[in-house]
């Protein structure tokens, strides 16, 4: 099987009023514009950006005028040379990731339907491309789905398009439209063989190790397995199948273990699959990255009695759990290129942070991002795509949408399930029943128990969670401090949001952090100003000082806390003003994270963990409860964090 990488292609786009294209090209109708070049994978807003059609959305207040791009048409088109596809050859396009849904056409015939950014797409195409002729590929995208922003309800979530785009409280609405993951031609016997699943273990030895495949054959085939280091074969195997499912393998291999950042070196491995006929002419192959590492879960010092294990235990030793939640680098998570989850994740990693939880709002990170932290020595959290709406935060019941659930649930575990990195999976973020009371889901509901079924049947031994948080409270009442009801919670989010009345002032947080009795802290926030280039660069010429008005209501209308500061600001002019403003958040920010790091940190092994909200921007807020802004600076609460994740004193401004 040889596998063709289209991107490589030259590919162009064009925009059409919905449907008119359906009635031919020269005819009255032509597109409203284009054609235009447009990179594969990427987003129809990029390339928009870059003829200067779109203006740039992160500046001002200038994503109102890119919210046009979702009501049309377009179509992607390419030409597939003649002689890419073996004379009288079979192919299939394989689509890892079309955002959201639209037609496949060959030469302008339809021959497919997809629908779904979250799952992989393949098109069968016969031998119709190789016959020697060149052809046009065209992938067409209608407009996306009216799926819900920040506010609503989840219960009504039915398409499961990354939700955070359609404007949240940290980036506005940029719907993305396009290609986002890669898109090949796969020819010859592609269905030969098929890698259903693929887990490394790691022996109590800590020095023997074990892969265990699962593939399908659909012919007779002699499959070829090789564990490499450094590109040197380690052990390999080679045996006959018949056509069916086989379990396959690899045993009693002498291994380095992998070990989280802070901890030893995260050792990874290449695995090469390949299946050949009986003449050895190859059909398929494919390559994974894998370590082999053991994951243990424990009872928290002095736990209540029925509460979920919350110490975590790596290759036999417990390790605090200190990190960030992580979204995409960009809105259009498209356009994320190696580059900036390279730089991202080393400074996590340089940060000290071992864990990153993979927020249920946005997608299934990409591989590279999965590859960067089983060589960084980070673990992720990853959530399937489901997540509160703030009115309501009840996740489907309905048939039809825990069934798309699984689907999507299956496709991620398949694609990410041998990464060492992987820690655990959980059903979304903040879901909670219905209620006043407003408790995290349990394993119960419907929609939770079908995804926890298909983690035990597709990746079995993993852990799974209904939700973060998750026990019997959301949020750690200091009235509740004592009780065993705070198991693994979420907040606060700063001195006067959502917080029980808020905090009078960081002598309170203080006095909070104190008495907090949390197994786990899975999200904890405090806002704080960008850097002042950040304001240079993309206010727009808006006003940026006093935080209030157009521009801080359209970035950042949660996070201005100017009611804490207008007394110690009155009286500056406002470029002074923004200068101290940026400079009083942003101390706040640090003692306040440093402090609540620290007292958790303190607390352990009673206390499993401390997760922040959030790590980096992925649109240039004014202000964000990040620790990264949009240009990659990181504020001083950074640094604090450092400090505590390190082991370092935090500075006697916090005690």
């Amino acid at each position: 099987m040889a596998r063709v990488d289209l991107s490589s292609l030259t590919w162009r786009l064009e925009c059409w009023r919905p449907f008119s294209w359906r009635l031919g090209r020269g005819t009255v109708f032509e597109p409203e514009l284009g054609p235009m070049d447009a990179p594969v994978p990427g987003s129809v807003q990029e390339a928009l950006r870059r003829t200067g059609i779109l203006p740039d959305w992160n500046v001002g207040t200038r994503s109102r005028d890119c919210e046009w791009v979702e009501h049309r048409h377009w179509i992607y088109e390419a030409v597939i040379p003649a002689g890419m596809v073996a004379d009288g050859e079979e192919a299939a396009l394989v689509a890892e990731g079309l955002d959201y849904s639209g037609w496949v056409l060959i030469d302008d015939e339809e021959l497919g339907r997809f629908e779904g950014a979250l799952i992989p797409h393949r098109f069968a195409l016969g031998a119709r491309l190789g016959d020697g002729a060149a052809h046009r590929l065209a992938l067409v995208f209608e407009e996306p789905p009216r799926e819900q922003g920040q506010i609503g309800y989840t219960s009504r979530s039915r398409y499961f398009k990354p939700r955070y785009t359609y404007s949240w409280d940290w980036c506005p609405r940029v719907v993305p439209v396009g290609v986002w993951e890669p898109l090949y031609l796969e020819t010859g016997a592609a269905e030969a063989l098929r890698l259903v699943s693929l887990r490394p273990e790691l022996g109590q030895d800590l020095n023997t190790g074990c892969v265990t495949l699962r593939v399908a054959a659909s012919k007779a085939v002699v499959l070829h397995v090789e564990l490499l280091d450094a590109g040197n074969c380690v052990q390999a195997l080679e045996t006959a199948l018949l056509p069916g499912d086989h379990v396959v393998r690899l045993e009693d291999i002498r291994v380095e273990a992998w070990w989280p950042n802070g901890m030893g070196t995260a050792k990874t491995y290449g695995l090469s699959v390949r299946a050949a006929d009986a003449q050895g002419r190859m059909l398929w192959q494919e390559e994974r990255q894998i370590g082999f590492r053991r994951v243990e879960w424990r009872a928290c010092e002095g736990a209540p009695e029925g509460a979920e294990p919350w110490l975590c235990v790596v290759n036999g030793q417990a390790v605090f759990l200190q990190g960030a939640n992580w979204v995409p680098p960009r809105i259009c998570y498209h356009d994320s290129t190696a580059e900036e989850y390279g730089r991202l994740l080393e400074l996590y990693r340089e940060m000290g942070c071992n864990v990153l939880r993979v927020w249920g709002g946005a997608i299934l990170e990409k591989s590279v991002f999965y590859d960067l932290c089983d060589r960084n020595g980070l673990l992720v959290w990853q959530e399937f795509p489901l997540s509160s709406s703030g009115v309501e935060n009840y996740p489907p019941e309905d048939p039809e949408s825990i069934a798309r659930l699984c689907e999507i649930a299956v496709s991620y575990i398949r694609k990410r399930a041998h990464h060492a990195s992987l820690l655990l999976w959980c059903g979304g973020n903040e879901l909670t029943e219905r209620g006043p009371e407003a408790r995290p889901i349990g394993y119960a509901h419907p929609c939770i128990t079908a995804l926890k079924r298909v983690v035990e049947a597709e990746d079995p031994g993993r852990r799974f969670l209904p939700t973060s948080p998750s026990g019997p409270e959301f949020y750690a009442h200091a009235k509740n401090y004592g009780t065993g009801v705070h198991h693994d919670t979420h907040g606060p989010w700063g001195l006067g949001f959502l917080s029980a009345g808020g905090f009078a002032d960081l002598e309170a947080w203080r006095k909070y952090w104190d008495g907090d009795d949390s197994l786990f802290r899975s999200e904890v926030g405090m806002p704080g100003a960008s850097s002042r280039t950040v304001f240079e660069e993309f206010r727009g010429g808006l006003a940026a000082f006093p935080p209030v008005g157009e521009y801080w209501q359209h970035g950042s209308a949660w996070w201005t806390q100017w009611e804490r500061f207008q007394d110690a600001l009155a009286g500056l002019d406002a470029e002074a003003g923004l200068d101290e403003y940026i400079r009083l958040t942003q101390a706040q920010q640090a003692e306040a994270y440093a402090y609540a790091a620290e007292r958790c940190k303190g607390r352990f092994p009673r206390c499993g963990g401390f997760i922040i909200w959030m790590g980096h921007d992925c649109y240039p807020c004014p202000a964000n409860n990040s620790v990264i802004d949009f240009q990659r600076n990181p504020k001083p609460a950074y640094e604090a964090l450092r400090r505590v994740f390190l082991g370092q004193p935090c500075g006697a401004g916090l005690r």
